[in-house]
């Protein structure tokens, strides 16, 4: 342990105990999943884009180093513990700023909705808080439903937007079926396929939601022209359309909204809404933001300003904390740092796959989101548990499974971008053998 605050936090019992705790308290069969997948461990020291876990997989092992290229789905952006980060939050405290009133106005809520605005595309001017994305895609659907008066809504197969009550009905039927959950209202449509959005979009449709790079859905790149297309039709059937950024904004692919020239530079869409969460709390403060253009405001809020409200979204706290974020990742050095670590990056795994060609079917990506697709599901998850082996932590595509998804901390740097991708190699060449 580095210092005295961290050993009151980080490591109070054995990690043998801790299992037998979380399997006994809050979910055995996740316990279970974890181990078989002999990876029964849990995080410890955290710093940079590495942590440590507690022990090794057997609790006389000494403790695992991973770099961490899941990111938590993009809350880790930063990586861990980042000092300037956790800086803000203890002088913030130290002041006095707590989570707030929701009720009341706020100080922090203003000038973060300020700097929101300033780098939203064209328009997008007005912002509501909340503390999880799968709460701010619920916002924007109940808005796009109260501005339209309509109730359809349209997603994309194989997409995710989170495990709340709208959201959950973008997604696939899997997540939804063990809780009963359907609305006939709610179709879905292949992405990247503009002929059947246009099909499916009509006059009762309230609002298009779409990720910018479908992250559960296999990484998957819309050919250029998609996102314009579709931003046409809702046009022509007065349709609100929603992109969810949760993964693939704030920086991501090297451009800070990747429907705003973060896919092909020369295609800069305008959506109605552009929704935030897990890389907003700067892995230390949970907040979600739903953004959009100001005529809506105007439908939703004019007849009662408390129509919509969320207890902990938008707290003091956490708006202080995004607002050093924002100015951290809007950088154009910054930037420019992703895009040149994700050049790095994205070739290097495609000179993997093109030496496993048996095994890796297509690499796919933008910036610091890469997706490694295998000719088989199966070929692709053991992989996974080679490449962990190796001390490389990354996931699979739940609603793809034959596909890898990889996304190191956007501070990743060019000595740990080579490690990574070493690793990543020795973990496939194992799968091989």
């Amino acid at each position: 342990m580095k210092e005295d605050s961290e050993k009151k936090y980080i490591g109070l019992l054995p990690q043998d105990q801790l299992l037998k705790l979380y399997a006994k308290h809050v979910n055995a069969p996740k316990v279970r999943t974890f181990k078989g997948f002999g990876f029964g461990v849990i995080p410890g020291e955290r710093s940079g884009i590495k942590f440590k876990t507690l022990a090794g997989i057997k609790s006389s092992d000494p403790p695992l180093e991973i770099y961490n290229c899941r990111s938590s789905g993009g809350v880790f952006n930063l990586g861990h513990s980042n000092p300037q980060i956790v800086q803000v939050l203890k002088d913030a405290l130290d002041s006095g700023l707590d989570i707030g009133d929701h009720m009341l106005l706020s100080e922090w809520r203003a000038l973060l909705g300020k700097k929101l605005a300033d780098l939203m595309p064209p328009g997008i001017t007005r912002t509501t808080f909340g503390v999880s994305g799968g709460e701010a895609i619920d916002t924007a659907i109940k808005f796009s439903r109260a501005y339209t008066k309509r109730k359809g809504c349209v997603s994309a197969i194989g997409g995710y937007h989170g495990h709340t009550g709208f959201a959950l009905l973008t997604g696939n039927p899997e997540f939804r079926e063990t809780f009963l959950w359907h609305n006939p209202d709610f179709k879905q449509v292949p992405f990247g396929d503009a002929d059947a959005m246009r099909k499916t979009v009509t006059n009762e449709v309230s609002c298009v939601i779409l990720e910018t790079i479908p992250a559960t859905g296999g990484v998957l790149i819309a050919p250029e022209g998609y996102f314009a297309e579709v931003r046409e039709i809702c046009d022509d059937k007065g349709v609100m359309l929603i992109m969810d950024e949760v993964q693939a904004g704030l920086g991501r692919t090297g451009q800070f909204w990747a429907i705003y020239g973060g896919m092909y530079p020369n295609e800069k869409v305008v959506p109605d809404f552009i929704v935030c969460g897990k890389g907003m709390s700067s892995g230390v403060y949970p907040l979600s933001t739903c953004s959009y253009k100001s005529f809506i405001e105007k439908k939703i809020f004019n007849e009662d300003a408390f129509i919509h409200i969320s207890t902990t979204g938008g707290s003091d706290l956490g708006c202080a904390v995004a607002n050093t974020m924002l100015d951290i990742q809007s950088d154009p050095k910054f930037l420019e740092h992703v895009r040149e670590m994700g050049k790095l990056f994205g070739d290097g795994l495609k000179k993997i796959g093109n030496d496993y060609p048996d095994l890796i079917k297509d690499v796919r990506g933008r910036g610091l989101m890469w997706g490694v697709e295998f000719h088989e599901k199966d070929q692709c998850q053991i992989s996974m548990l080679q490449i962990i082996k190796e001390g490389v932590l990354l996931n699979y595509c739940g609603n793809k499974k034959d596909t890898l998804i990889i996304m190191p901390p956007l501070i990743v740097q060019n000595n740990e971008i080579e490690e990574v991708l070493i690793r990543i190699r020795n973990g496939i060449n194992k799968l091989r053998k």
